[in-house]
């Protein structure tokens, strides 16, 4: 069976451009989160889905050294951006990560892909406060750390039947707007993973405060361990309780 991990990035953020280019020890965010991405099991291949734009070119060069393969599509229309790696790709899984949450880590990708297999699932992800349609009492990780997981059937069947606007944009979302036709999973942070029963917390970097935070993470476990674990970054936080104003918009 071939998985491939299927990373969303572009140069072209309003709120923060070129935030995948941004230095992080001295290399590229994204080279970041392939370092830790790879480092999965359940992986068998990155690709790395941009767009046209000859902005992204940056994108595909890095990719081409980084030894993944990249996808380039439209920018506006991620679902059938996305879509058209998954097709392009051959492949029997398919892993999504946004390339703005360069914490996520191999361990939980592991996990979600096994309960995604144990349930047999056509779509599964790790609950944050991203997915409205989960249950309410799921225990939610913070957003940032999301992992996504499902069949290429499924995202094909998406981009073939909606054309509306806000299901284009999020390539998944008409997914759980509709568990009667695909059978979704919702990963809880429970057990192993309660300390990160975080909804309010974010890793997603939308701003220059979120990247500072990563940075700043970064710099205080990467020299102890180059394959930190979320635990490692919920440890820097207890300890640390003022670096959580870094993780909301400014003004927020």
């Amino acid at each position: 069976m071939k998985t491939i991990a299927l990373l969303a990035v572009r140069t072209g953020s309003s709120r923060l451009p070129a935030k995948a280019l941004m230095p992080i020890l001295g290399k590229p965010m994204l080279e970041r989160m392939v370092e830790r991405v790879q480092r999965a099991t359940s992986i068998d291949e990155i690709v790395i889905a941009t767009t046209e734009r000859h902005e992204d070119d940056r994108i595909e060069a890095l990719a081409a050294r980084l030894g993944a393969n990249c996808f380039r599509g439209s920018e506006d229309d991620v679902l059938g951006r996305m879509a058209g790696a998954v097709e392009a790709a051959q492949c029997d899984r398919v892993i999504e990560l946004l390339g703005d949450n360069p914490l996520v880590h191999a361990d939980i990708i592991d996990e979600v892909a096994r309960f995604f297999e144990s349930g047999s699932y056509d779509y599964a992800v790790n609950v944050t406060s991203e997915q409205p349609n989960a249950p309410s009492s799921a225990a939610r990780f913070p957003i940032g750390v999301r992992v996504e997981i499902y069949k290429p059937s499924v995202i094909l069947r998406c981009a073939a039947e909606t054309d509306a606007p806000g299901n284009r944009e999020h390539s998944t979302s008409y997914i759980g707007e509709h568990p009667e036709k695909f059978k979704l999973g919702y990963f809880e942070a429970t057990g192993h993973w309660a300390s990160l029963n975080e909804p309010q917390m974010t890793f997603a970097v939308n701003y220059q405060q979120n990247f500072d935070l990563i940075q700043t993470i970064f710099e205080a476990c990467y020299p102890l361990n180059e394959n930190f674990p979320l635990q490692s970054v919920m440890d820097l936080l207890e300890a640390k309780p003022d670096l959580i104003s870094f993780m909301g918009a400014p003004g927020s």
